[in-house]
């Protein structure tokens, strides 16, 4: 479509979002766009990064429309190209705009008074002759050359990458990664875009492939390898891939839809030789690690060895533990008697359980003994913040926090404070199931010798989001002192909930059904999610939204996925009526109103944390704003840009719900989730409530994923680790290096 800039709404300098007003003349332009007429043609906002603000040249827009409840049809852009007219008027204009500095009106004039129609090819070719011009110095000349140059090579890269669906704002991550080198590399060295955030290898294979790259060029080889390692760590858990497996995934990448293998074994074999000479992959045992994997697995378990080495005295507490069950009022059974026992006996140990067994009265009796024997500092974390402040509300200690918060972390492990040891001399870590390598990795790097550690959690949950198996892993390595709580009290016996979930974990079908467990039989996704939306109304109603929760294992997969199921039960419990005020982030309309759920660490919340729409309003600056509450009153202010750490809330993920407790379920379980019908991630999803699980769904789904143990298929090698170093420091000829990689042809 083509336009022209009008005025502009809105620009965020930092990462080149922009709102702004166009005006156009084309008859493509939607009937509900045309209500803000303008001379001949009509005046419209889009929105968009890096969008071009020069009043005196034209612009082509590539993009779609979208409907904001709030404020009407807006163009959303998602490639566009300046379009400056060969005429004195379009010279003159775009040459005296701020797209280039350095240059104004009255230079613009003189300049093309001097070399007319040929003036933009004078100064992307030969701009040298600028000189001829009196008042044009080399100073100005380096400036003109240079803001020349940024905005043909931005308009070069926007319209080679524009096929691809490359956004502006990529474009400028390009130019900020490579400069003036951008075209060269984009369209000679393609792969090198891997490095840029935001491009996978698949979208720099399709450019690579556009610029006729060789096909089996070694840079193309290698940056399959890593795109496949690192699918299998963020798609399957994997640390590692066995050699033979990747270069299988490799080869079937770079070969698909080609007639004839163009890409051999050999040449794959020879690119991940050279890798691990260049130490950018370990090869250990025929298992091939991305090299930072390989480290956190092995440093982790060194440190866990140090630990397990660590001569800490015994503390006698049998007489203190009869004290704290008088003064806690708890009865302990032997298993929860040895586990106190042997927390006070070794420096890490584990406690495991099912639901209702116990695992917290545990850790009550253990932190007053602590607080009783020692006048330590005591440390209480887990991977979530509702896990952490479910803790905190259970024991009493007020400073139980998140893993991230408490080791100085942001995003996926990245440091945002300087290193240092933590201070307490007791550390507990609940729902160790939810804690993946990297952040295994970072709580152990963080400790010190002379510490004791407990690590309490429910191995038959599902493993951590990120990859490795870590709380199996420690389980299995025979070396950490293990309890486990198998005992139902009496309180959570007659839950069918629990019954339950202890009988799928023994792959046994037959279920208990009551008023807390309930099946409701349909058909498929869209009856699923019709008796869902039903369902959900009627306990809402006898609770609140807060007490209800739709747990789905799919995000995008028909209309009983977490993206359809948010927005019909939206729009059942808090439907758009006149006067309510809405914010539209990228096509997605936030109400007041709204329940919602962060999905990035930030220093203030977690991800996982659920909270509330309070409102919307403008600051000083025009700038869109966002009043959110979480619970213990946690009130933020977001702007647009941080409104994409959230999401809607009235279903979430199984995944995303670990460490969380619900009253209400209701879980629609299809024989569509196919890849998801497994026994771990169905018992996650039922002892996520409190006092009821309804199951929308098939018999059949349900007994599929009961009888399918997916547990312990995570490519990992922790546990043995461990028992290697394990005996390498106790017996020194037990030494062992990682082996060397074969040529496998």
């Amino acid at each position: 479509m083509r336009c022209r800039f009008n005025a502009k709404v809105y620009q965020n300098v930092d990462n080149g979002y922009c709102i702004a007003v166009y005006w156009t003349k084309d008859s493509s332009l939607p009937l509900k766009a045309r209500n803000n007429p303008s001379g001949n043609g009509y005046r419209f906002t889009a929105y968009g990064y890096g969008l071009p603000m020069n009043e005196e040249v034209e612009v082509e827009l590539v993009g779609k429309w979208v409907m904001n409840p709030q404020y009407g049809i807006q163009f959303e852009i998602e490639t566009f190209m300046e379009v400056v007219p060969r005429t004195r008027e379009g010279i003159i204009g775009y040459l005296s705009s701020d797209a280039i500095p350095g240059i104004g009106k009255k230079t613009a004039e003189t300049i093309f008074s001097y070399f007319g129609l040929e003036t933009l090819e004078i100064i992307e070719n030969v701009p040298e002759r600028l000189l001829e011009i009196r008042g044009i110095s080399e100073k100005k000349l380096a400036e003109i050359k240079e803001g020349y140059g940024k905005n043909q090579t931005f308009r070069e890269l926007m319209t080679f990458l524009a096929p691809f669906k490359v956004s502006p704002k990529k474009v400028q991550k390009i130019l900020m990664e490579f400069g003036s080198e951008s075209p060269d590399i984009v369209q000679k060295r393609p792969y090198r875009l891997c490095a840029v955030k935001g491009f996978g290898f698949l979208t720099v294979d399709e450019i690579a492939k556009k610029c006729c790259g060789t096909l089996n060029d070694p840079m193309r080889i290698s940056g399959c390898i890593a795109y496949v390692l690192k699918q299998s760590a963020g798609e399957e858990g994997h640390l590692y891939l066995p050699q033979d497996i990747l270069t299988e995934k490799v080869m079937g990448v770079l070969n698909k839809g080609l007639p004839y293998e163009v890409v051999s074994e050999r040449e794959v074999q020879e690119v991940l030789y050279r890798l691990t000479l260049q130490k950018s992959i370990i090869v250990e045992h025929n298992r091939v690690y991305e090299t930072s994997l390989y480290e956190m697995e092995k440093e982790t378990a060194e440190m866990i060895v140090y630990h397990l080495l660590d001569q800490l005295p015994v503390i006698p507490v049998e007489q203190v533990i009869k004290d704290a069950q008088a003064v806690l009022g708890i009865q302990l059974s032997e298993s929860q008697t040895d586990a106190v026992r042997m927390v006070f006996s070794s420096p890490i140990s584990i406690i495991t359980g099912g639901p209702g067994t116990g695992k917290t009265t545990v850790l009550q009796v253990i932190l007053y003994i602590y607080k009783q024997m020692c006048q330590d500092k005591v440390q209480l974390m887990a991977p979530t913040g509702r896990a952490a402040r479910r803790m905190a509300e259970s024991t009493g200690y007020s400073e139980a926090s998140t893993m991230h918060t408490a080791l100085g972390l942001i995003g996926d492990g990245e440091s945002y404070q300087k290193f240092e040891y933590l201070e307490a001399k007791f550390y507990n870590v609940d729902e160790v199931s939810m804690v993946d390598m990297r952040l295994c990795y970072e709580f152990f790097h963080r400790l010190s010798l002379g510490v004791r550690v407990v690590l309490i959690g429910d191995v038959d949950q599902l493993p951590s989001v990120g990859p490795g198996d870590v709380f199996r892993q420690l389980i299995s390595c025979g070396l950490i002192p293990v309890t486990v709580l198998d005992i139902v009290y009496r309180q959570a016996q007659d839950s069918r909930i629990n019954s339950n979930a202890r009988l799928i974990n023994k792959n046994k079908a037959i279920l208990s059904y009551g008023n807390d467990f309930i099946f409701m039989e349909c058909k498929g996704a869209k009856e699923a999610s019709e008796v869902v939306q039903s369902l959900y109304q009627q306990e809402v109603l006898q609770s609140s939204v807060d007490d209800v929760q739709v747990l789905t294992p799919f995000r995008k997969r028909g209309d009983a996925s977490l993206v359809e199921l948010n927005k019909k039960l939206r729009e059942l419990i808090n439907p758009g009526v006149s006067g309510t005020k809405e914010m539209n982030i990228l096509g997605t309309v936030f109400r007041v109103g709204d329940k919602i759920i962060q999905t990035k660490n930030t220093d203030i919340l977690s991800n996982g944390d659920m909270g509330v729409i309070q409102d919307f309003y403008t600051d000083q600056e025009g700038h869109s704003k966002a009043v959110l509450l979480f619970s213990e009153n946690r009130s933020v202010h977001y702007d647009s840009e941080q409104m994409k750490n959230i999401e809607h809330a009235y279903a979430t993920t199984i995944h995303k719900s670990q460490g969380n407790e619900y009253t209400v379920v209701i879980l629609p379980w299809i024989n569509g989730f196919y890849g998801m019908l497994k026994r771990n991630i169905l018992y996650t999803a039922i002892t996520r409530a409190k006092s009821k699980v309804i199951i929308v769904g098939e018999k059949s789904a349900l007994y599929q994923a009961i009888h399918t143990d997916d547990s312990g298929k995570r490519n990992t090698a922790l546990g043995e680790k461990i028992q290697t170093v394990y005996a390498r420091l106790t017996r020194p000829d037990a030494d062992e290096e990682p082996e060397q990689l074969k040529l496998a042809v």
